[in-house]
């Protein structure tokens, strides 16, 4: 049974209106409407609620195969990619700085140039990451616009790092 028919038939049984069950969990009645009618699918906040005052367990109501089961996954996933997306290049740009300021006796010039290049190749990821982000969440992705933007990106940062190299130079 799915959570659509599992909650209409349990709000029948306790022979509660639509309205009277939106009021005991905190949504409208047109939620509680379109969870019925299978049109949308109730948050994890509302299934908890819903579990607590229908006295069942989330297992009896949430079928394995659901779609509220599927759609907690899929969140779950994007918000481990979005955290993913940033860790790569904060630690380089924090390696990059303690490099900077490393006292002059010890050779670090050739270092920053490696730090420089993971850089580099952190904002290739960082792309990568926001293309499998941008599926997952269901947006149409445009590869000749994310190919622009990289060439962009990528020429900005090459622009960037002979910048950095010519103010190290002078330094």
């Amino acid at each position: 049974m799915e959570i659509s028919q599992r909650i209409k038939s349990e709000r029948q049984a306790a022979e509660w209106t639509q309205e009277q069950l939106a009021d005991r969990i905190f949504v409208s009645k047109r939620t509680i409407s379109n969870w019925e009618t299978g049109k949308t699918i109730p948050d994890i906040e509302s299934v908890l609620r819903l579990s607590t005052i229908f006295k069942l367990s989330l297992d009896d109501l949430l079928v394995k195969d659901s779609d509220v089961v599927k759609e907690i996954k899929h969140k779950e996933t994007i918000a481990k990619l979005s955290v993913l997306y940033f860790v790569g290049p904060i630690l380089t740009a924090l390696l990059l700085l303690v490099v900077i300021f490393l006292p002059e006796d010890i050779p670090h010039r050739e270092l920053t140039y490696y730090i420089v290049m993971a850089a580099a190749a952190n904002f290739i990821t960082m792309f990568a990451f926001q293309f499998k982000i941008d599926r997952l969440k269901g947006k149409e992705v445009d590869l000749d616009q994310q190919l622009k933007q990289g060439i962009v990106a990528g020429a900005g940062l090459i622009i960037s790092f002979c910048i950095f190299l010519i103010v190290l130079h002078f330094l």
